[in-house]
């Protein structure tokens, strides 16, 4: 492809590659010295010509961050909190890009109203709030859960009171009641303030025991270092109302660092819950207001066998 001067249009921005810039920079080259001057890998000018092009695609690689820098998909670091407040958004303490691009993914989608969509995505996309889930009873009469007539009832993990309040105000349909065991103050656009409820969520803790067997190669301190982190992490991540699969754990553990999932063998996964029987090995149930969690200290526990 031929040498083009840089440009953005519709498509988006368009800049020339090192190997355009350099052979536009020989073709001036020789129409100064010559057709006939020697251009060859080894002549200094030729190398002089190869630096003088790749100071030219540093400083191109420097636009296109630049200009990606304003697209919160791929902006990162301070670039991306500079775009967070026109999405009403700022980042919490060590929350990640990714987490932050999610946010305002739900944001852009709460700008809609009135449908259930919107609404939990506004509340997703609330000061503080790390989920949320809602339910929604469109009966005549109080639900399974509690919830009355023609009302809806949302379950945040985090938030402030109020920033989940305005969200649930602000996009719930007129005439449609707030259900749930927390409150927080919404203010409408005369300055009326409203009561709205939700509920925050319940830990359901756990004590997760992985039994591992080292192999020929295998070190327990790596293994643990890789494996306790990857689990725990997997455990966090884990939605509100979302069962955990106790099998899936196996994966986890091997996928944890690939390099020396071959050194170890998870021979056993087992789950215990306070005020809960015996072991869990398959499926750990989660209720409706509920974030399944390890305990704190002693929640996973990794023993070698």
């Amino acid at each position: 492809m031929a040498y083009f001067a840089p440009y953005i249009d519709a498509a988006g921005i368009h800049l020339p590659t090192y190997e355009d810039r350099l052979e536009e920079l020989t073709a001036a080259y020789r129409s100064i010295f010559g057709i006939e001057a020697d251009l060859s890998a080894s002549v200094p000018d030729y190398q002089l010509l190869s630096v003088f092009a790749k100071a030219l695609d540093d400083v191109s690689a420097l636009m296109l961050q630049a200009y990606n820098s304003r697209n919160p998909a791929y902006a990162t670091g301070q670039a991306l909190d500079l775009l967070l407040p026109q999405y009403g958004i700022t980042r919490e303490a060590g929350e990640t890009d990714a987490s932050v691009r999610d946010r305002i993914r739900h944001s852009l989608a709460g700008r809609g109203s009135g449908t259930a969509d919107a609404l939990l995505a506004a509340v997703k996309a609330a000061r503080g709030v790390r989920d949320a889930v809602m339910y929604i009873n469109e009966t005549d009469s109080t639900d399974s859960i509690g919830i009355p007539a023609h009302s809806i009832a949302v379950v945040t993990r985090a938030g402030g009171a109020n920033a989940v309040a305005q969200a649930i105000y602000d996009k719930k349909a007129p005439g449609i009641g707030t259900w749930g065991s927390n409150s927080g103050i919404a203010t409408d656009a005369e300055g009326r303030e409203h009561t709205v409820a939700f509920t925050r969520f319940t830990e359901k803790r756990i004590f997760l025991h992985l039994y591992i067997r080292v192999v020929e190669g295998g070190n327990q301190e790596t293994i643990q270092n890789a494996v306790l982190p990857a689990v725990t992490e997997y455990l966090d991540s884990l939605g509100l109302t979302v069962s955990l699969n106790v099998p899936q754990l196996y994966g986890v553990a091997y996928a944890a660092d690939p390099s020396i999932a071959k050194t170890f063998v998870v021979t056993d996964v087992q789950v215990s819950v306070p005020g809960v029987s015996g072991v869990i090995r398959d499926l750990v149930p989660c209720a409706w207001n509920e974030k399944i969690s390890a305990a704190p200290g002693t929640g996973i526990t990794i023993h070698f066998v």
